[in-house]
C-alpha cells in the first residue's frame, strides 16, 4: 500500500477565485431556499470564513474519493456532493440570522439542500420524482438535529433517497428488486 501512495499528488487548495464562485453557487442556492420557504433576504447573514472552510472540506474529499475509489473515475455524483455539503453545514453552520437559532437555519436548509439535489437528479435523467410526506422530512430534520450522522453516511442517504424517490429500485440484471418488510 505504501509504495502506491508516493504517486498521488499532494492536495492542491482550490485558492480564493474558485472558492469564492462555489461560495457564491452556494448563497445563490442559500438564496433559494429562502424564498421557497419566504424568509426575507435581510435577515439572513453568511460567515465567510465557514463557508469557506465548508467548500475546502467538500474539495478535499472529492479528491479522497477520486484517489481511493478506483471505480468511480467520474469522481462523486451531484447528489453525493450535495450530502457533503449538507454534511459540513451542518456541522459549520455558517448561515445565521439574529431571529432564529443557528442550528434551525442550517438544519432547514441542509434538509432543503439534498432534497432539491435528489430532485434535480431525477429531472435531470427524466423521472418524474414523488414528495416526500411533511413527516419524512420532519423526521429528516430532526435526525440532523439530533442523530449523529457521518459523511457516508449522508452520502448514502442521499442515493438511496435518489433510487426510492425516483422509483429506480431495480437490480443490475433489471429484475425487480426485493422488498423488505421491517
Amino acid at each position: 500500500m505504501a509504495d502506491g501512495l508516493e504517486t498521488y499528488k499532494k492536495y492542491a487548495e482550490l485558492g480564493y477565485e474558485k472558492t469564492l464562485e462555489r461560495a457564491e453557487e452556494i448563497v445563490a442556492l442559500f438564496g433559494s431556499y429562502m424564498q421557497e420557504v419566504g424568509i426575507a433576504n435581510h435577515d439572513m447573514r453568511c460567515s465567510r470564513h465557514s463557508l469557506c472552510d465548508v467548500i475546502d472540506r467538500v474539495d478535499k474529499r472529492k479528491v479522497y474519493f477520486r484517489v481511493f475509489y478506483d471505480k468511480v473515475k467520474d469522481g462523486m455524483s451531484e447528489r453525493n456532493e450535495a450530502a457533503l455539503y449538507c454534511f459540513w453545514i451542518l456541522k459549520l453552520s455558517p448561515f445565521f440570522d439574529n431571529t432564529c437559532p443557528d442550528i434551525e437555519v442550517n438544519i432547514n436548509f441542509a434538509a432543503w439542500l439534498l432534497l432539491a439535489s435528489v430532485k434535480h437528479s431525477c429531472n435531470k435523467n427524466g423521472i418524474a420524482a414523488i414528495s416526500l410526506p411533511d413527516k419524512y422530512v420532519g423526521d429528516l430534520k430532526y435526525a440532523f438535529r439530533f442523530r449523529d450522522i457521518s459523511k457516508e453516511s449522508m452520502m448514502a442517504l442521499a442515493e438511496t433517497m435518489y433510487e426510492v424517490l425516483a422509483g429506480n429500485n431495480k437490480t443490475d440484471n433489471k429484475e425487480p428488486a426485493e422488498n423488505h418488510e421491517l
